[in-house]
């Protein structure tokens, strides 16, 4: 590799994502709230341990469900998850 080439390598900055404060907190509280449902349902089955993954991915998948569904609403959007899955 020439001086040249090397110096144009080194002068090129790569961008990096900014992380905002917003950002953070956001991720914060959606694990929150997903530890939270995730307690619940161990509690539904009786605080049975053993089953704490999978109580976690059933938490996420809930979370996320109705987080997508509130922002359908405020979109405008108030068709249910239900509705769309069956047009689809």
């Amino acid at each position: 590799m020439s001086k040249s080439q090397n110096r144009d390598s080194e002068s090129r900055e790569i961008p990096v994502e900014e992380v905002s404060e917003f950002s953070v907190s956001g991720d914060k509280l959606l694990h929150q709230r997903i530890a939270e449902k995730a307690y619940e349902l161990y509690e539904c089955r009786g605080c049975c341990h053993g089953q704490d993954l999978d109580d976690w991915l059933e938490a996420e998948r809930l979370v996320l469900a109705e987080i997508e569904l509130q922002t359908d609403k405020a979109a405008g959007n108030p068709q249910s998850e239900p509705e769309r899955r069956k047009k689809n």
